[in-house]
C-alpha cells in the first residue's frame, strides 16, 4: 500500500469511527429529546385551543433505540365531538424512523453534509379512526413527511398529505394533496411555513340543490420571529387562483385571483397589524361582478394589556358564554370584584396607548366605476370608570372619520348585472332602468341629507373630534346627531 492510500483509508476508518460514535451518543439522548418537544408541542396545543371544547394530545408510545437508528411510535388523541366514533375519542397513531446524526446515510444521499442530531421520516399508521382516510386515500399514508433536527434544536423538513378521493351516492370529494416546508428554530422562536395545494373539490346533491366548494392554485408563505405578544411578527402571504361556493338552491359564487396579505410588528412595547384581502373578479351565476379589495390594520395596542384582557377572556368570560349556550338561556356576565377591578385596570392601560382601529378600504370596482368607503377610529383613556356607560363609550372616543364614496356608474353595472340576471333582454331598456337606478340613489341620499353628489359620486362623510360631531360639513353635539340619525331611519320606514 502506498502512502496516499494508507492515508486515504487512515481518513475512512476515522470518519467511520466518528459517525459511529456520534450516531451511538445521538442514539443515548434522542429520547429524551423527544419527550421534551411532545411536552412543548402539548403545551402549544393547549394554548392554542384554551376557550373551545376540542384538545389534541401527543403520546411518546413506544421507542427501540438501535446503534445507527431508531423507531419511534406516537399515539396523537383528539377530543372534538365532531370525529368522535361511539362516544370514544379519536386516536391517530404515526411510525417515525429516525436516522441518527450526525451524517445519516438518506441525507448523504442527497449531498447533504451538514451534521444534523437526527433525521426523522414519519408516516400515519392504520387505525379505526383513520380508516376512512386510508381508504381515501387508496392505502396509502394520508400523512407522511421527513424531518432533520439539528443540534441547536432547529428543525428543517416537509409535511405531504397525500391525495385524497372519495365517490358516493351523495357527491363525490377530491383533495391533490397538501405539501408544507418548515423551518424552525429552537423552542420554534423564528417559524417559516410555505406551501402549496392544486385543487380542492367537494360537490354534494341534495333534494334542496347542489352544494359546491371548492378552491385551486393554493400557496401560502408565513411565519416569522415570535414577539412579546406571543405573535409571529413579520409579512405572511396566501394566494388563491380561483374558489367556488355554492349554496344549496343559489347560484354558484367565484373568486378568482384571492391574495391575502399580512404584516405585524412590535414596536415600543405596542402592537401594529395590518390585514389585506384582494379579490381579482366575483363572478355569480356565470356573470363578472367586479373586484373587491379590503384593508384594515390596528396600531398602538399595548401588549401587556392585551394579553391581560385576552387572558380574562379565556378563562373567564368565555367559560360563561359557553354555559350560556349549553344551557340555552342569556349570558350575563358575573366577575368577582377582584376580577372587574383587573379588567377596567387592563382597559384603561390599553386605551391609554391610543389604540388606533382603521377600516382603510372596502372597495367594489366594477367595469365602469369604483365605490368604496373608510372608517378611521382613535381609543383613549376615558377617564374615571364610575362614569355612566354612555359617558365612558363617549369619552373613549379621541377621533372617528368615516367616508363613503358611491359611484353612480357602479351602480349602473350592479343595476345591468341584476336585469341580466333577471332574464331581461332588451339593451335599451336595461340601460335605461340602470341609469334610472343610479339617479334614484343619488337623489334620496340628497333629500334624506345624508350625502352629496359630486359628479358621478355620491358622498357622505362624517368626523367626531372634541365633543363634536361634523356630518356632510354640518356641525353638532352627538346628541343632535342621534337625533338627526333617528329621525332619518324612522323617515325611511315610513316611506
Amino acid at each position: 500500500m502506498n502512502k496516499s492510500a494508507g492515508i486515504a483509508a487512515g481518513v475512512i476508518i476515522v470518519v467511520g469511527a466518528l459517525a459511529t460514535g456520534g450516531a451511538w451518543y445521538t442514539g443515548t439522548r434522542l429520547e429524551d429529546v423527544l419527550r421534551d418537544s411532545i411536552q412543548q408541542a402539548n403545551q402549544e396545543l393547549a394554548t392554542s385551543l384554551k376557550g373551545t371544547e376540542s384538545t389534541m394530545v401527543i403520546d411518546l408510545v413506544s421507542i427501540d433505540r438501535r446503534v445507527f437508528s431508531s423507531t419511534a411510535h406516537y399515539r396523537v388523541v383528539i377530543h372534538d365531538e365532531s370525529i368522535a366514533r361511539d362516544g370514544k375519542d379519536a386516536e391517530f397513531l404515526f411510525v417515525d424512523n429516525i436516522e441518527h446524526g450526525p451524517l445519516p446515510f438518506s441525507r448523504l444521499k442527497s449531498f447533504k453534509l451538514l451534521p444534523v442530531m437526527a433525521q426523522s421520516n414519519f408516516a400515519m399508521e392504520k387505525s379505526p379512526s383513520a380508516e376512512k382516510w386510508f381508504a381515501m386515500s387508496k392505502g396509502a399514508s394520508p400523512v407522511t413527511g421527513h424531518a432533520s433536527v439539528g443540534y441547536d434544536r432547529s428543525t428543517a423538513g416537509t409535511l405531504l398529505l397525500a391525495p385524497l378521493e372519495m365517490n358516493d351516492t351523495d357527491g363525490k370529494f377530491t383533495f391533490s394533496g397538501l405539501e408544507v416546508d418548515v423551518e424552525a428554530s429552537a423552542d420554534a422562536e423564528k417559524l417559516k411555513l410555505t406551501g402549496k395545494m392544486e385543487n380542492l373539490q367537494l360537490n354534494v346533491s341534495s333534494p334542496e340543490g347542489d352544494v359546491a366548494v371548492g378552491a385551486k392554485g393554493l400557496s401560502f408563505d408565513t411565519g416569522g420571529t415570535k414577539g412579546k405578544s406571543g405573535f409571529y411578527l413579520g409579512h405572511s402571504n396566501l394566494k388563491i387562483d380561483s374558489a367556488l361556493a355554492q349554496v344549496a338552491g343559489q347560484a354558484p359564487i367565484v373568486l378568482t385571483d384571492v391574495v391575502n396579505t399580512n404584516l405585524a410588528q412590535e414596536e415600543g412595547g405596542n402592537l401594529a397589524a395590518q390585514v389585506n384581502y384582494n379579490v381579482g373578479m366575483i363572478n355569480y351565476n356565470g356573470k363578472d361582478v367586479g373586484a373587491l379589495q379590503t384593508a384594515f390594520k390596528v396600531s398602538n395596542f399595548d401588549v401587556a394589556a392585551t394579553l391581560a384582557l385576552n387572558e380574562l377572556y379565556q378563562t373567564k368570560i368565555l367559560p360563561q358564554q359557553q354555559a350560556a349556550i349549553a344551557a340555552d338561556r342569556k349570558f350575563e356576565l358575573q366577575l368577582s370584584p377582584a376580577d372587574q377591578e383587573r379588567m377596567n385596570a387592563e382597559v384603561v392601560r390599553l386605551l391609554a396607548a391610543r389604540p388606533h382601529i382603521e377600516l382603510e378600504k372596502l372597495a367594489l370596482k366594477t367595469a365602469n366605476g369604483e365605490s368604496h368607503m373608510r372608517v378611521a377610529v382613535d381609543l383613549t383613556n376615558p377617564g374615571s370608570t364610575d362614569q355612566p356607560s354612555a359617558e365612558i363609550a363617549k369619552n373613549a372616543i379621541g377621533l372617528l372619520d368615516a367616508k363613503v364614496v358611491l359611484s353612480k356608474p357602479m351602480i349602473r353595472d350592479l343595476a345591468t348585472l341584476q336585469a341580466n340576471l333577471g332574464g331581461q333582454t332588451d339593451p335599451a331598456a336595461i340601460a335605461e332602468q340602470a341609469k334610472a337606478a343610479s339617479e334614484m340613489v343619488g337623489a334620496m341620499a340628497v333629500m334624506m341629507q345624508v350625502a352629496k353628489v359630486d359628479g358621478d359620486n355620491i358622498v357622505s362623510s362624517l368626523t367626531y373630534a372634541n365633543g363634536m360631531v361634523d356630518f356632510n360639513g354640518q356641525k353638532m353635539t352627538p346628541e343632535e346627531f342621534l337625533s338627526l340619525v333617528m329621525s332619518k331611519v324612522i323617515a325611511m320606514r315610513m316611506q
